[in-house]
């Protein structure tokens, strides 16, 4: 069951990051078929909001990010509307895999008070295991929602 207005959390969202080794990362959109959030490629220049010079990649990268389009402070919501998305796309997600890609999903979490945290289902267990999926999180707090 969720709670959409958590009480412990200030904000959260979840991030699918995929490192594709020596893969170019517009291939990973060719596969999975999804726009990605952001992506870079190696060695190549990245521009940085608020600093003067762009820093270099140092390895390609694919991401895509629930921040924006699901509005819940359950962390779990944000998890499993990610999952949606990968589900129909478990095949190209396995043969990505076996191309050398590394991925996880990565869950920024951030706390009202200091107490509580974040919480997956067993359903949510399953569903990562069955795309051979990690996930980990990113904790920051105690926050007010203002402050992030």
């Amino acid at each position: 069951m969720y709670n959409d207005e958590y009480p412990t959390c200030a904000r959260t969202y979840a991030t699918l990051m995929i490192y594709p080794e020596e893969i170019d990362p517009p291939i990973v959109t060719h596969h999975l078929g999804i726009e990605p959030s952001n992506w870079q490629r190696k060695e190549e220049a990245i521009e940085l909001d608020g600093r003067r010079l762009p820093r270099v990649a140092i390895l390609n990268s694919w991401s895509f990010t629930s921040k924006g389009q699901v509005d819940s402070r359950d962390s779990r919501r944000h998890i499993d509307w990610l999952l949606d998305q990968l589900d129909p796309k478990a095949k190209a997600i396995g043969i990505l895999q076996e191309m050398g890609c590394r991925m996880v999903i990565s869950c920024f979490w951030a706390s009202r008070s200091g107490q509580g945290g974040p919480t997956l289902s067993p359903t949510q267990m399953k569903r990562l295991g069955e795309l051979n999926i990690e996930l980990w999180f990113d904790i920051y707090g105690p926050y007010d929602e203002d402050d992030i």
